[in-house]
């Protein structure tokens, strides 16, 4: 099969934003963008992709468009020789962020393609079992309104749906703000497993102050508690702490997460087929991540596109858990259909290639 065509769509949800708050002070949190890869082949099969966009949805579509489309156009449906060839004719333009954002979405798409041609789920094609996931519920956001009996009522919303294991947003208050907090939801719910996710913000000495604490507490991991950019600092940290370091989901491809990896900056491996270099990059980093002992569990943030993309891979890595959200996205199930869970396990999809079908009406209602 050979790629005939790469169409791109914008899709942006305003109403995702105004609905919650910051994750984090200064802002961690955009619109939520995302750009849906659409992928045609010579025969008409259709493959779909997620590039993240936050608050970049002209950049990263145009980077696909005028950049990695004439790189594939008329090539073999092939995942791992395409990304080798993109990442390798873009050295130049960059290592992360717009750039590896916009190959991860094509290298999806070429995935779901390859899943439909052997009419099998793409975990499947990758030697994976059909077995439920168990999932965690990432929440707490800042809101003014939200008071501790607000924050409390969340947590017993992910409860009434089966979950037992949440992560809570710290970082945009006073430490001992947010430690109380926590210590409310551990109060109230003796049986949930409670992590952390400080988004980047600490420094060094802070961190080490909030992370013997969150010991204190039982905090099952503490998630980016300083700026990825720190890797050595952060094996210091993990080093001197007991809680679980777990990150960093602001790396990209196998090289960056190989120091991190290297510099035993984390305990927890965490990356994002939809940003992180899509589904070929994210294995690589699953299987080095296994060969020295560190178990991969799958960030999510965005649309409903990448959330299975990283399913299918956590299935084949074996990853013990899978993060998802509850609040309010459109461009989530709305966009890609019913994702099934039970007892707080995901189910994984049962139809070729990745197991979506898109619903045109959100295509239409969000488009940009």
């Amino acid at each position: 099969m050979k790629i005939r065509d790469i169409e791109t769509i914008k899709l942006s949800s305003r109403e995702f934003y105004e609905q919650d708050a910051l994750a984090v002070k200064e802002g961690a949190e955009h619109h939520m963008d995302v750009v849906v890869v659409k992928v045609t082949t010579e025969d008409g099969e259709i493959g779909y992709g997620e590039s993240i966009a936050y608050g970049a949805l002209e950049s990263v579509a145009t980077t696909i468009e005028k950049i990695l489309k004439p790189l594939t156009l008329g090539e073999e449906v092939s995942p791992v020789n395409l990304w080798d060839k993109m990442y390798k004719s873009t050295f130049r333009l960059g290592r992360r962020g717009i750039i590896i954002s916009a190959i991860s979405g094509i290298d999806i798409a070429l995935w779901d393609i390859l899943g439909k041609e052997f009419g099998a789920p793409i975990y499947s094609i990758l030697g994976a079992s059909s077995r439920r996931i168990k999932g965690y519920i990432t929440g707490g956001y800042y809101r003014q309104d939200k008071d501790i009996e607000k924050l409390l009522d969340e947590v017993k919303s992910y409860i009434d749906k089966g979950f037992d294991t949440v992560k809570i947003k710290i970082g945009g208050l006073k430490v001992e703000e947010d430690l109380k907090r926590l210590r409310a939801i551990k109060d109230n719910f003796e049986k949930v497993d409670i992590a952390v996710d400080a988004n980047n913000v600490y420094d060094f000495n802070t961190a080490l102050k909030v992370g013997k604490e969150l010991e204190k507490l039982g905090i099952i991991f503490f998630e980016e508690p300083i700026p990825t950019d720190f890797p050595s600092l952060s094996s210091e940290l993990a080093k001197a702490l007991d809680v679980p370091i777990a990150g960093y989901e602001t790396a990209f491809t196998l090289y960056e997460f190989r120091d991190i990896i290297l510099n035993h900056a984390v305990d927890i491996v965490q990356a994002d087929a939809a940003w992180s270099g899509g589904i070929t990059e994210m294995l690589r980093i699953g299987n080095f991540a296994r060969a020295f002992s560190f178990p991969l569990i799958p960030h999510y943030s965005a649309g409903g596109i990448g959330f299975i993309a990283s399913l299918h891979v956590a299935l084949a890595i074996n990853s013990p858990m899978i993060e998802y959200h509850l609040r309010y996205n459109p461009l989530r199930e709305g966009l890609v259909g019913e994702i099934k869970y039970e007892n707080g396990e995901f189910i994984p999809p049962q139809r070729p290639g990745l197991g979506i079908s898109l619903k045109e009406e959100i295509i239409k209602k969000y488009r940009v």
